[in-house]
């Protein structure tokens, strides 16, 4: 291969991972509808942990058995607790950023279905991956310039 093809294909590479790497870091650090539709099962419990930013909205609908229901906001204090119901339809709006906890637990005999949805960031350990593309694009980036000095 002659050196400005490789230079090139490098230079091009390294700037391709370093343009996703920077896009992916924006696009995480939006809060996004996710599905939380599901099922429980007898005697089970289920945590969701959505990241949420100020103003992000959580609609959850619960039915099909007894339950037991919690949401904790990011400094773990209890926003909604509710206790043996078998029917709940809940729209929470975050008035803080962070992780939010919304536990569930089937106290009934029945499954207990979920259904709803949470808006949702990713999870900090995202970041590492997103700087390990740009790292990588940086490292190709300099082959290719280095290829090109010699």
């Amino acid at each position: 291969m002659s050196s400005k093809l490789i230079f090139f294909v490098l230079v091009l590479s390294g700037l391709v991972f370093i343009i996703i790497g920077t896009i992916s870091i924006y696009d995480s650090n939006i809060a996004k509808p996710v599905s939380i539709n599901g099922t429980i099962k007898v005697d089970d419990k289920d945590i969701l942990t959505p990241i949420m930013d100020v103003g992000s909205k959580a609609k959850i609908t619960l039915n099909g058995s007894i339950f037991d229901f919690t949401i904790y906001d990011p400094d773990k204090e209890i926003i909604l607790s509710v206790k043996n119901r078998t029917n709940l339809h809940y729209s929470l709006v975050a008035n803080k950023s962070g992780e939010f906890s919304l536990e569930t637990e089937n106290m009934g005999k029945n499954l207990l279905n979920i259904y709803g949805t949470a808006e949702t960031k990713a999870i900090p350990l995202a970041f590492g991956a997103q700087m390990m593309l740009i790292i990588t694009g940086i490292i190709l980036t300099g082959l290719g310039i280095r290829s090109k000095l010699r």
